[in-house]
This record gives C-alpha cells, structure tokens and sequence, in this order.
C-alpha cells in the first residue's frame, strides 16, 4: 500500500485494515523532554516537569509524547482511553515498559502526509484516514542502547461499524487486546549488537 520507513515494521490485515507496527527510534533523552511542549490535544494525560532523580516520571513523560506522536499523525483528534502504565515483560527482566490506549478520530484527509522526520508514510495513517479507530499501544525503553522501541496495533472502525455484523468491531479489539497481550508475552532482543 505504502512505502515502509526503514525503522518500522508493519503489518496489516487485508480484511479489516488493521495494523500491527513495530518502531525502533531515538530515544527520548531528558534534556529534550524538557524542551518538548505538551501535546496541544486535549488529553487527560499531560507531561510534567521532569527532573534527573525521577526516572519513572521521565518514562511517563516520554511515553506521552510517543503516544501523541503516533496518535496525532494517525488521526485529526485523540481520547486517552487507558493512561500510560508501567508494564513488565516477562522476556525483557529489569527494561522499563508502558502500556496505553487512545482513541483516534479522523476526517478525510489528504493520504499525502509524510511522517514527520521519517521518510515514509505511516502504514498507521492510512488505515486511520477517516472515522474513529483505537490504538493500543507499548512502549520500551532501552536507555544502554540510547532507543525506544513502540509497538502499535491501530484499529480502524469505520469499515466495521457499517458491516452487517454488529459484533465486528468488539471481535476486532478483541483480537487487538490479545495480540498486544502476545507482544508483550513474547518479545525478547535476541542481539543487543544491533543497536550499535
């Protein structure tokens, strides 16, 4: 459908438009989380003043902005359905990991927007693109290796909601909450070589 950036992998279902995406990007360093303003969408989650002794309101902080990011580029306006939480993975001992949800709504916009400072277009923004979708969405924080990873799963609603099936779009959340259940279950970093 869409050129995928170098960073991102995705994967989305030829039936229902949904996406599956896995981002590996800088990560977010506390010097820049203080110069980032706040997101300007209406959310009930805001970045604080961090400071070097709060490590965890840093990582709240960070995954606030990667989550605006994701859902701004996705979508015209967003809802935080589930606040950022700090997760375990059972893989990943010791790496600090959150867990989050929004509530994407979009009208129909140009397919032309480019993610910014990527050179590809979100796979995400396009299964997005009109109507209301929800995104799940992880993120880990590997501080040795100066990365975050995110892993999305976008579900797009508006195909779902004019089917037949009145229970089409809870199925596909439903398929969503396990599948993000089963990245978290699963995900490991078999060479941390590939972060040099």
């Amino acid at each position: 459908m869409r050129p995928v950036p170098d960073h991102q992998e995705a994967f989305m279902s030829n039936i229902t438009r949904t996406s599956i995406l896995i981002e590996v990007t800088e990560r977010l360093s506390l010097s820049q989380l203080q110069q980032l303003q706040p997101p300007a969408t209406s959310t009930n989650i805001s970045p604080s003043n961090t400071t070097a002794d709060e490590p965890l309101a840093q990582d709240l902080n960070a995954t606030a902005y990667h989550l605006h990011e994701v859902c701004e580029l996705s979508g015209d306006s967003y809802e935080i359905l589930d606040n950022p939480r700090p997760i375990q993975l059972p893989k990943l001992a010791g790496v600090p990991a959150y867990l989050a949800q929004a509530l994407l709504s979009s009208g129909a916009r140009p397919q032309q927007q480019q993610q910014q400072g990527q050179g590809g277009q979100s796979v995400a923004a396009v299964a997005a693109a009109g109507g209301t979708s929800t995104c799940h969405f992880l993120l880990i924080r590997l501080k040795e290796k100066n990365t975050d990873i995110i892993a999305y799963i976008v579900v797009p609603h508006a195909g779902l909601e004019n089917a037949a099936d009145a229970g089409a779009v809870a199925r596909e959340e439903m398929f969503a909450h396990e599948a993000m259940a089963k990245i978290m279950e699963t995900f490991e970093i078999r060479d941390y070589g590939l972060f040099c």
